[in-house]
């Protein structure tokens, strides 16, 4: 089993070699069509470098620092103190350790570019043209600049301008975004113009003097499209997953223009952070101050009252009468007041949170309860700003809002539940506080009536005092907060780098090599694919079986007149023919008489028949060559004569000395010209003279060749072969379709012609499958025809190649 393994192995290889021998022929055969075409390609990727913009690459590293102040080193960065109530949230699920990929989609967002696009007036583009490509004007770049009334562009539209005097331009070439155009016009600097395309002035800049007949582009977008071509440009990653540093990159056609893009996306952002920060202490201060004008209210009315009760029972200070008392309850109502005023906080807050029309508001910051409850009422704020923030950038459906909808609603729940246990726990502190105090009071029940009502509406009096004060301290302690408020991140490095990053040339060249070779090579497998005719022996000998008499190679410059007797006497196509004179000796009976035909015209089969006329006489031997192409008369018409083999057939009384001229090039050659044309070729080469013609020239000459017809146009060829020993049946290497191989072999084997033999003509040797050679025109009228043309043109031989790909031209 191996074995037969190896063996197909090695007769795949075997199959490949020549193939890859093919290719790699083909390709020194054609270099001067792969140099061409790599020249082209490259000069093409040439061109393409040179109409491109530079775009180059700038960076910026940011860094997130924690709540502390310091770098973001772990897996939860900004919470390296852990409290009971973080635990208690990451063990329902909810996730506190900040996620970079949040505040890379807020800076890659398009609300934060909006922004950008804004301050830096990136809604208006300045360009010039230089060379092939354009160039971008920015800031101090640009000779002028225009101020529009209106702040915002409705839609797209550019302008040309053209400086035309000191203090005058001109503006042409007016369009919006439907293509719509407007006429020229000049204006004057500071002048405040109104055009169709809007209102604006054009202003003079530094470099105005130097600017020359430069003609400058103008294109003013809607802000949203200019944020969303701003955005494309801009990239935020992670710098690794070790660390909380982001990079920021932008890639840009103008360096000074990506670093103004990179340090104010920077700004706004550090901007965004702190707005958001204080959102939460605005919102709790809106709560304390809703506190403190409620208190207020309710601290008046027991002040109200409890003047009112001294006036009617005309009391000055009726604390001295209970002095005892209450200086021992003093320590037990100064709790009571302490656990209620918190006891009512909470309340409010658990009341806050129970409304569902705060889902979506921060929770007042109180700082009540131990410091758990406090991280996790911050971690909550935290959470629903980078909520809002995404919402301002995309829609509540979103999977990532959804998330932090579900974390927000579970940390919710969990802050309520918070704040209903420490309610209870206020409450049974409360209970006892108040059971000590009524103890207290007990030992004072033998007081006035008045001391006891006196002391009731002091005691909430100081309870809404204690309440009322506690609550301007948490304003100061909110407005302190705003005010200190900074934002966690810092530029670590400035925009930096000089990469440039499109059009990349290396990449670019050696794709127009590889385009450059491969066109060539594409367009040379398609037609050696296509090539549907015989080119070598093998070839043939793997179709039929069939004797191959010789292989003529090609000859440069050649026609059908031309004649080995002109050529020198070492020529490979004298070689040729004396080899196939040398095989005629090895044909059975010795054959004297041949018949040259071919598939369709255009073969070379006069070419054969005279040339072996010629190597025939040049061994002694007398020859005669007979026109038998009646129809067309190729031969004869190198003769100039009218009379021959038609009129030797037509009239019995002719005479056969008459017919017979001598060839007039080689010694020992005679032809007999084809004659007149017959209105019945076919009928007249049936007749029986031409069987007493064949028998007397076999009496006078040692070889008779008849040049006939194609076999295939018409039936002559087939009528004469009759009467010979041998046909020599011509095919012209890449003009032959292999397709009729098959018919040639059936043929052969049925014993139709007589011994067939087949002479290969134009063999290319150097070029293999590809190869052309003479041609000489040759129509007939009944549907076949080759045209001439010379082996040196290589313009014509890719022409004749090509068109043999067509329908029909197989």
């Amino acid at each position: 089993m191996e074995l037969k393994k190896v063996k197909e192995k090695k007769e795949e290889q075997a199959d490949l070699l020549p193939l890859l021998k093919t290719c790699w022929t083909i390709g020194l055969q054609n270099w001067h069509w792969f140099l061409l075409s790599v020249i082209v390609c490259l000069g093409l990727g040439f061109l393409y470098l040179q109409s491109k913009p530079r775009v180059y690459q700038r960076q910026a590293v940011m860094l997130i620092e924690d709540s502390q102040g310091g770098s973001m080193n772990g897996p939860m960065p900004r919470s390296r103190t852990r409290s009971n109530m973080t635990s208690l949230l990451e063990l329902n699920g909810v996730s506190v350790g900040d996620n970079l990929k949040n505040e890379i989609f807020i800076l890659g967002s398009k609300r934060l570019m909006n922004i950008v696009v804004e301050k830096l007036n990136l809604d208006v583009d300045y360009t010039t043209d230089e060379s092939l490509h354009y160039i971008s004007l920015y800031g101090k770049e640009r000779p002028f600049e225009v101020l529009f009334q209106d702040s915002v562009a409705r839609m797209a539209y550019s302008f040309k301008i053209q400086k035309t005097g000191a203090s005058s331009v001109k503006l042409f070439d007016s369009k919006d975004q439907e293509e719509n155009t407007y006429p020229d016009m000049s204006l004057q600097l500071g002048q405040m113009k109104k055009t169709p395309l809007g209102t604006f002035c054009i202003v003079r800049a530094p470099k105005f003097d130097k600017w020359k007949e430069e003609i400058i582009t103008v294109t003013r977008l809607p802000r949203e499209k200019a944020a969303t071509r701003f955005m494309s440009e801009i990239k935020a990653s992670e710098y690794d997953k070790e660390t909380s540093l982001i990079v920021i990159s932008c890639n840009d056609v103008n360096r000074r223009r990506a670093d103004d893009l990179l340090t104010t996306l920077y700004n706004t952002y550090k901007e965004d952070v702190v707005e958001n920060k204080n959102r939460v202490a605005l919102n709790t201060a809106k709560f304390i101050d809703e506190r403190i004008a409620l208190i207020g209210e309710e601290l008046s009315k027991v002040e109200n009252q409890l003047a009112g009760f001294k006036k009617q029972n005309q009391l000055i200070d009726f604390q001295q009468t209970a002095s005892q008392v209450l200086g021992q309850t003093t320590k037990a109502h100064e709790l009571s007041l302490q656990l209620e005023t918190e006891l009512n906080v909470a309340r409010y807050l658990g009341t806050y949170i129970q409304n569902h029309s705060n889902d979506h508001d921060l929770i007042p910051a109180l700082n009540i309860g131990d410091a758990g409850f406090n991280t996790q009422i911050s971690r909550y704020n935290e959470l629903m700003n980078q909520r809002n923030s995404m919402i301002a950038n995309s829609s509540e459906q979103t999977t990532v809002v959804r998330e932090l909808d579900r974390q927000l609603s579970q940390m919710r729940q969990s802050i309520l539940a918070s704040v209903k246990s420490y309610i209870q726990s206020i409450q049974l502190q409360l209970q006892d506080a108040r059971l000590n105090e009524r103890l207290l009071s007990g030992k004072i029940s033998s007081a006035p009536e008045q001391e006891k009502q006196g002391l009731d509406i002091q005691r909430q009096q100081s309870l809404k005092e204690a309440l009322y004060t506690y609550l301007l301290n948490k304003r100061e302690e909110v407005a302190l907060q705003q005010a200190i408020n900074e934002a966690n991140v810092r530029l670590v490095e400035g925009p930096i780098g000089d990469l440039k990053v499109s059009p990349r040339g290396t990449i670019i060249m050696a794709f127009a090599l590889i385009i450059g070779l491969c066109i060539p090579s594409l367009i040379l497998w398609i037609i050696y694919m296509f090539d549907t005719t015989v080119h070598n022996r093998k070839e043939i000998e793997e179709a039929t079986t069939i004797p191959l008499l010789g292989e003529v190679p090609h000859i440069k410059n050649t026609d059908s007149t031309t004649l080995i007797s002109e050529l020198p006497s070492d020529d490979p196509v004298v070689e040729a023919f004396r080899i196939m004179r040398f095989n005629l000796g090895f044909i059975r009976q010795h054959p004297k008489v041949f018949v040259c035909t071919s598939t369709t015209p255009g073969q070379g089969k006069s070419f054969v028949s005279r040339n072996m006329g010629i190597i025939l006489a040049m061994a002694k031997k007398k020859v005669i060559i007979i026109d038998a192409d009646i129809r067309k008369r190729n031969l004869s018409s190198h003769f100039g004569h009218n009379s021959g083999l038609t009129t030797y057939l037509a009239d019995e009384y002719s005479k056969l000395e008459e017919m017979i001229i001598p060839d007039g090039i080689a010694k020992g050659v005679d032809f007999m010209p084809a004659g007149s044309v017959p209105p019945n070729p076919s009928e007249l080469l049936m007749s029986e003279r031409l069987e007493t013609l064949v028998e007397q020239l076999r009496e006078q000459y040692d070889y008779i060749i008849f040049d006939s017809t194609p076999m295939f146009s018409v039936a002559d060829a087939n009528i004469v072969s009759r009467l010979v020993d041998t046909t020599l049946y011509v095919m012209r290497a890449g003009v032959q379709p292999r397709a009729f191989l098959p018919e040639l072999e059936r043929i052969y084997q049925s014993g139709r012609m007589k011994n067939l033999v087949l002479i290969l003509n134009d063999v290319n040797f150097k070029k293999g499958r590809y190869n052309t050679g003479y041609g000489y025109g040759y129509g007939y009228g009944y549907g076949a025809s080759y045209s001439y043309e010379r082996s040196g043109n290589h313009t014509r031989r890719a022409k004749n190649l090509l068109s043999r790909l067509k329908p029909g031209k197989n």
